[in-house]
């Protein structure tokens, strides 16, 4: 299935990709509340050293038994058996076995050594009891102090804080850490920028975890956007314009590789085409224009390659449920929320082409009310833009404020941003060997 078949499909399960209706024909409604949806799920990107990211901690603003709960209705325990889902756990929850139902081959169970008031040795056989059942276990908290060594000893990962130490200090613990314990895996957290990030893979970290990937990494003004992006850019423009048909496929045909990926858009089993779809004349006409402009919006993530390659996939991840959520999470006009989409798509593109956004709404065919956000001006989409960004650095109670005054269906918010979470992890999925 391509990228436009999955956009064409329902976010209900019992819709088909093949019979569903594309988005500008049939709007498709927010989903509803459920009784199981629980609190909103905070997420934190876990990235590994090629730039994957290869999991989330998760987590929701409640107390510890009612969070547990809310994960195992989030479907952490499904998203667990292919990547790494690290999940904060007392040691009161693990007595009572509240951690059962999370339990998958990817679930780490995070541990706060400072909270844990019990003697090393008690709290180390707790954890090594923990790994027997085959469970995966991290500790943040920790130290060098030799007491601690049987703790670090039966650990899989370690979770420092970059701002908890002072940066000397950091250093020295990583690199110990690495040296004394080589199979252990480090993940540091708080990072917020790429040169922390680079600093902090050079001392031996293995994971890290902060807001530094959807931030620029030295934006160049004068940056050259490679040629098949300028050919979906210069398409979006003629799809934004109303333009011809023959003026697009003219364009199309400029960059084989943008040929190949239209006709195979339109080739998708989703697509319901029961002929084979075999020029650009007839795949624009199958695929319409809504579907084409959301499918070049997004293929854009993944016309780089090269050494930009997995970290292009991450923020693809990320992108695409920041636009399902803005999509989905009001009741406004399908045009309007057809807009929220691109906002959400459209807002790590300087991140990922490391060009300025003023840069790229130059040169792209923009709604004033979407080239009023992406430059920072607010406007109507603004509130939406940092209602999602909020909740993605888990400022539930802020996001929620703003939430209330754009009139969203507070209560409903939980689901939606699952809904759009598993949207996205559904379409990289989908969509991975296309």
């Amino acid at each position: 299935m391509g990228f436009l078949s999955f956009l064409k499909s329902k976010p209900e399960p019992a819709a088909s990709p093949a019979n569903a209706a594309p988005a500008a024909a049939q709007p498709e409604a927010a989903p509803a509340p459920s009784a199981e949806a629980g609190a909103i799920v905070c997420r934190a990107e876990i990235v590994d050293e090629r730039h994957s990211l290869s999991g989330y901690r998760f987590s929701t603003p409640e107390p510890e038994a009612a969070m547990l709960a809310s994960l195992v209705a989030a479907g952490v325990p499904e998203f667990a058996r292919q990547r790494v889902a690290l999940v904060p756990l007392g040691l009161d929850a693990l007595a009572a076995d509240l951690h059962l139902p999370l339990v998958a081959p990817h679930t780490v169970f995070l541990f706060d050594r400072k909270a844990a008031e019990l003697p090393v040795d008690e709290f180390a056989a707790r954890l090594t009891a923990l790994r027997a059942s085959g469970s995966k276990v991290a500790l943040r908290g920790v130290t060098l102090a030799e007491e601690e060594a049987s703790l670090l000893g039966v650990c899989d990962m370690v979770v420092l804080h970059l701002n908890e130490h002072a940066l000397a200090d950091f250093q020295t613990l990583s690199k110990q850490l690495r040296l004394r314990y080589p199979d252990l895996r480090l993940v540091v957290d708080g990072v917020e920028s790429w040169d922390e990030r680079r600093m902090c893979a050079s001392w031996g970290a293995n994971y890290f975890m902060g807001h530094f990937l959807t931030t620029v990494d030295q934006a160049d003004p004068d940056a050259k956007i490679d040629q098949s992006r300028m050919t979906s850019i210069e398409l979006l423009n003629l799809l934004r314009t109303d333009a011809e048909l023959p003026a697009m496929i003219e364009v199309a045909k400029r960059d084989p590789g943008m040929t190949y990926q239209v006709l195979q858009w339109a080739n998708a089993p989703g697509s319901g085409q029961t002929t084979k779809v075999t020029s650009l004349q007839q795949a624009f006409m199958v695929l319409g224009r809504n579907q084409l402009y959301r499918g070049l919006t997004v293929s854009m993530f993944r016309l780089g390659g090269g050494a930009t390659k997995d970290r292009d996939e991450s923020l693809l991840e990320i992108a695409l449920t920041r636009a399902r959520f803005l999509e989905t999470c009001s009741k406004l006009p399908q045009a309007k929320r057809d807009e929220l989409f691109l906002v959400g798509l459209l807002s790590l593109f300087d991140v990922l082409l490391g060009v300025p956004m003023a840069n790229l709404v130059g040169k792209m065919q923009l709604s004033d009310d979407i080239r009023d956000v992406l430059l920072g001006q607010e406007g109507v989409y603004g509130p939406y833009l940092m209602m999602v960004l909020l909740l993605e650095r888990n400022k539930v109670e802020r996001a929620l404020d703003i939430a209330a005054t754009l009139e969203v269906d507070v209560d409903g918010l939980p689901q939606v941003g699952q809904a759009a979470f598993e949207w996205a992890q559904e379409s990289i999925q989908q969509t991975s060997a296309d």
